[in-house]
């Protein structure tokens, strides 16, 4: 039995339903006989699932159970229909029999190789684009994330996921197929879900449960998708009914978030001592004569005392005053006294402040979190009549305790098909998802930046607030309010079938038609916010005053409607003729209405968030607007196989979009690609290598895509503003064009080139793809720059050209050891992106990001400066400065110089400790055109590695995913010490830096100038990282019950599982963050792991 129908058949088996014998009255017992039968496949192991049908009595049928054996009654029916995916289907006549064995053939089409593309479905075998397809139960079973999006991540090659945080509903993933192509937009792919275009927005609010399969077109196969296709494109597929009896599944999970890689932060005794030393060597720099270290710890002391230190007191709990007792905790004694972690009141002038070192405020504020999962399905149906019917629920929130952050979804699905007779077919679809996002107006990312030594609440339970500072993160949790957004999608399709095939054969006309109604609401507060010191005086001015409410309307309603002829017929039992004629046409109109009061709640407090309860006032905002686009295509597909050897594939679409000028509306797309599958060539077998290498084929794909992202959909026409000027004495109205029109530009145009290789060996049980791709951006739009003279808006032009080129390998194998099923399969890919042209818009690089801007590199190149080690004496800075600062009679810096003037005194200056930066054009000078190209910040060498075992009933799997090469350039609040000052640190520098005398050339020396510290670290090549990584991103273990123990009780499958989401990580990164953050360093939220149980029923 081959191997991949195995471990199909072990998962199908245990969702087959038993389709008991409907009740019929029974008048004998030959018209009511009994069958009893056994189903092999063509090596003779049994078919386990496999579903028996009583042929001309619909609903009446059953399933083969794991020996492949099956009892049922006929009703005087005289044939059975015995059918499992990926094998023809066999009728088998029955009269006068009792007892049956029934082999069942492979199909031409077997599941795995059935791949769904443009407008149709084709066998692997003899596809000639790049088209990669994984099933939906693959992606979402077993896994806790209910982000879409984001499950994706490292399945497919060429398929790059990024993602920002495992919020739930704030993750903000994105996609991209086989890297950039153009540098306008995020080069997202098109999205299609059964057919109809759809945003990742609403592809995240489906629940993953009901998705059948995901093909994802890399090359220029995509262009039968024409204008929005230059992306690639994700066809996403749902599930629908199969014949037989009712079917009804439940699956459900529960999840429990756990701490992933922390922030690199300082704990508080650490940032105390960083603290002190940076104040230590501040002191050092200011005064450069001292040389006492106690003279230096006096100073400290008192600047110290001066901004922090005080009285100790208590409250006499009998008279209710503060008394003071001891003596003044000043300096580094006030440190010490922190460092015991006691609790302590130190009164300062008026105020008494609550120091409480042993909070810790993280605990506080974050901890572990849950997300519930429910999925109920049902479906069934007979040889005319099919259904698939679908109830999602989930609830998942964030690590954040004290205010909501999360999101909840709803979901409803009923798909049908209906088949009265051969020439008639009608499929609809119809689906409801719903999606609440709740998250704080203010305050996410706090608590992870600000280092915490106080109360967190005064003994009133207000938030504690200390030297007037409000930076206390319960405060803006729990008071500023709350951002809640509410997506809601409705979608219905449809599509009749004419079944020509009578009179033409193999020609078939269907009509296509879909409506969605997607809308968002978003209700945004931002109240005022109060905080108050020990004893319930409120310390400073209120926050956020006065109150503000927001609330805005989005809505999208869009109409797709489509006519297509089809043939398909074989000739001579050798030519395989494939064609597809069609137009379709789609419009989109957009609606979006906001209004907000900023003048305060009328009743503060109530919990009311309404408009009607916000005071009015001419500061208040009404606005809105609309717009619609709309396209055309007639699209056509033409498809030639000779003897299952030679491919020939031609794919075209003639466009038209709303968005351009008539005279440059309409484009052509086309793809044209070619197949070779040598292994069906007599000289191949003569090679008797067949017996290891069963499959061998060469493709080659060319073609044009194109895009209109980047501009409106009105820029097609000038614009006219409106204005007044003063002119004889009195003010007249005026109007002038303020955007300009360009009659020349028409689409985006890609041209894209595809090779690649696919094999099969040992009957198909390893198989490997190999590709290499390019495509070139040839008219893509930038903004020229011209005169101010020009006096209005010039548009963009097709002046840019971009190329992206890259490889991509995937291998897989699966096979069976006795009882144990397994597999191990391997994906790896990489793109690179330069840009070739900008004209009339060239520019030289910057330090830093340099995004979309320079010729010759890619999209999102690092510039920086280079550093040479650390300066150890005052001596080296002298030289330093003599050589690259003062001019030739130091009378003043060189021309173009950017280092800190040189001093005796201060901080802000090259001192001990400092960095060097490199003269890299050599004109003497430091200036910002000494620097050098660092690198990417795209991902690059995406991978995944996953694998899986079945042995009776246990099943175990895992999944790795990672990046072999990108580049950080480091920034935010924490990429260096003391960049804000009473921020937590990061603790990667800690007891690293320079120090006189240590050899500590890591960093540079510790210091509280924030000037100093950005000279020494911003868009340097020490802030510059290694972002390679690879991260379990799954692994589960789940136990089926034998279906003899499940069947007493009426259910088909049981099955329980534990998996775990994101449970480890290894990764270069120098300072301590997660490879997935990006490049900032504060307001960020750590991403966290998941621990996850589950079950699955049938019944």
């Amino acid at each position: 039995m081959k191997i991949n129908s195995i471990i199909v058949s072990s998962v199908l088996c245990l969702s087959a339903p038993a389709l008991a014998p409907t009740a019929q009255a029974q008048t004998s017992q030959s018209q009511n006989a009994t069958v009893r039968g056994t189903v092999v496949d063509e090596n003779g192991e049994p078919v386990i699932g496999a579903t028996v049908l009583v042929k001309g009595k619909p609903g009446l049928g059953t399933a083969t159970d794991l020996e492949g054996k099956f009892t049922i009654k006929t009703q005087g029916a005289k044939q059975l229909e015995i059918s499992y995916v990926g094998y023809t289907t066999a009728t088998v006549n029955i009269s006068g029999k009792y007892d049956v064995k029934v082999e069942l053939k492979p199909s031409a089409e077997l599941l795995e190789d059935l791949v769904v593309v443009g407008y149709g479905t084709q066998k692997k075998e003899s596809l000639t684009g790049a088209i990669s397809q994984i099933k939906g139960d693959q992606v979402y079973r077993d896994r806790g994330v209910t982000n879409t999006a984001v499950a994706l991540q490292g399945e497919i090659a060429g398929l790059t996921v990024t993602r920002g945080s495992t919020r739930p509903g704030s993750e903000n993933a994105k996609f991209q197929i086989r890297g950039a192509n153009s540098i306008n937009g995020d080069s997202s792919p098109l999205i299609l879900i059964d057919g109809q275009a759809a945003s990742l927005d609403e592809l995240n609010s489906m629940d993953g449960s009901v998705i059948e399969n995901i093909s994802v077109l890399k090359d220029a196969s995509a262009a039968i998708y024409g204008a929005r296709s230059a992306g690639g494109v994700i066809l996403v597929t749902t599930k629908r009914g199969k014949a037989g009896k009712a079917r009804v599944s439940y699956s459900g999970s529960y999840s429990r978030t756990i701490d992933g890689i922390q922030l690199p932060i300082t704990n508080n005794n650490e940032w105390l001592d960083m603290f002190y030393e940076a104040q230590y060597r501040d002191t050092e720099a200011t005064n450069p004569g001292i040389t006492d270290p106690n003279e230096i710890h006096n100073r400290i002391n008192w600047w110290i005392f001066n901004s922090f230190g005080g009285t100790p007191v208590k409250k006499n709990e009998t008279t209710g005053e503060w008394e003071t007792y001891g003596e003044q905790v000043v300096g580094e004694g006030l440190f010490n006294k922190l460092k015991e972690g006691n609790s302590f009141f130190l009164k300062r002038g008026e105020f008494i402040d609550s120091w409480q070192p042993g909070n810790y405020l993280l605990d506080f504020l974050y901890g572990n979190a849950d997300t519930w999962k429910h999925n109920v399905a049902v479906s069934g149906g007979d040889d005319k009549f099919n259904y698939f019917a679908s109830l999602n629920y989930s609830d998942a929130q964030s690590q954040l305790k004290i205010a909501e952050d999360g999101e909840k979804k709803y979901g409803a699905r009923l798909n049908m098909d209906y088949k009265p007779t051969d020439f008639f077919k009608i499929e609809t679809g119809m689906a409801y998802d719903k999606r609440d996002i709740t998250t704080p107006s203010q305050g996410i990312g706090r608590g992870w930046q600000d280092m915490w030594f106080w109360a967190i609440t005064n003994e009133n339970g207000d938030a504690y607030d200390t030297f007037s500072n409000n930076r206390n993160p319960y405060g803006w949790f729990t008071q500023a309010g709350e951002t809640k957004a509410k997506w809601s999608t409705l979608r219905a399709n449809g599509k009749i079938t004419l079944d020509f095939s009578k009179w033409v054969k193999g020609l078939s006309i269907n009509g296509t038609a879909a409506y969605k109604s997607v809308r968002q609401d978003v209700s945004s507060e931002n109240l005022e916010v109060r905080f108050y010191d020990w004893v319930g005086n409120q310390t400073s001015a209120t926050q956020n005053s006065p109150a503000k409410l927001e609330q805005e309307n989005k809505e999208w309603t869009s109409y797709t409607l489509g006519l297509f002829a089809q043939y398909n017929r074989l000739f001579a039992e050798k030519h395989q003729v494939d064609a597809m004629f069609g137009i379709t046409g789609e419009n989109e109109d957009y609606k979006r209405v906001k209004a907000g009061r900023y003048k305060g709640e009328l009743y503060p407090g109530s919990g009311l968030s309404d408009l009607n309860v916000f005071q009015g006032g001419d500061n208040n905002a009404a606005e809105g607007g609309s717009n619609s686009w709309s396209f055309l295509s007639y699209v056509g597909d033409f498809r030639y196989a000779f003897n299952d050897t030679y491919l020939l594939s031609f794919l075209y679409r003639h466009d038209g979009s709303s968005k351009l000028t008539p005279e440059n509306r309409w484009k052509d797309f086309y793809s044209i690609s070619g197949g070779w599958v040598f292994t069906n060539e007599n000289f191949f077998r003569n090679l008797n290598i067949d017996q290891w290498m069963n499959f061998g084929k060469i493709r080659y794909n060319f073609g044009k895509t194109g895009s209109v992202n980047g501009i409106g959909n009105y820029e097609a026409y000038s614009t006219i503003k409106t204005g007044s000027i003063y002119l004889g004495g009195s003010n007249l109205t005026t109007m002038w064009i303020d955007g300009m029109r360009s009659a020349n530009r028409t689409w985006e145009t890609l041209y894209s080139h595809d090779i690649g290789i696919d094999l099969g060996f040992f009957s198909n049980r390893l198989r490997a793809s190999f590709d290499w791709f390019s495509k070139k951006n040839d008219g893509m739009f930038i903004d020229v720059v011209y005169p101010s003279i020009l006096g209005a808006s010039a548009p963009k032009t097709n002046n840019g050209k971009l190329t992206t080129r890259g490889w991509e390998v995937e291998l897989n194998w699966r096979d069976q050891i006795g009882k144990v099923q397994y597999n191990v399969g391997l994906q790896i890919s990489d793109a690179w992106t330069k840009v070739n042209e900008l004209t009339n818009n060239e520019n030289i690089p910057f330090a830093g990001h340099n995004k979309n801007r320079l010729i010759g590199k890619p999209l999102d190149a690092i510039y920086v400066f280079q550093t040479d080690g650390i300066f150890q004496n005052q001596e080296e800075v002298d030289a330093y400065y003599e050589m690259y600062y003062w001019n030739a009679d130091h009378s003043g810096p060189k021309s173009g110089n950017i280092l800190p003037a040189p001093s005796e005194t201060g901080t802000n200056r090259l001192r001990p400790g400092a960095r060097k930066r490199v003269d890299i054009d050599g004109d003497g000078v430091i200036t910002d055109k000494d620097i050098y190209y660092a690198g990417d910040a795209a991902p690059r060498l995406s991978f995944g590695i996953k694998g899986g075992l079945n042995w009776n009933g246990i099943d175990f799997s895992f999944f790795f995913q990672g990046v072999g090469k990108q580049t950080v350039l480091r920034d935010g609040n924490m990429y260096a010490p003391f960049v804000v000052n009473y921020c937590l640190q990061n603790n990667t520098f800690l007891g690293k830096t320079w120090t006189p005398g240590s050899g500590n050339n890591d960093y540079t020396v510790m210091s509280r100038d924030n000037n100093f510290n950005r000279f020494n670290y911003q868009n340097s090549d020490v802030s510059v990282q290694n972002n390679r990584y690879v991260r379990l991103k799954n692994l589960v273990v789940g136990y089926t019950l034998p279906h003899t123990i499940t069947s007493k009780v009426g259910v088909e499958k049981f099955r329980v599982y534990f998996s775990g989401d994101d449970l480890w990580e290894w990764s270069k990164i120098k300072d301590g963050y997660d490879p997935e953050y990006g490049e900032g360093s504060n307001n960020i939220f750590p991403l966290c792991r998941m621990l996850n149980f589950g079950v699955e029923l049938e019944f």
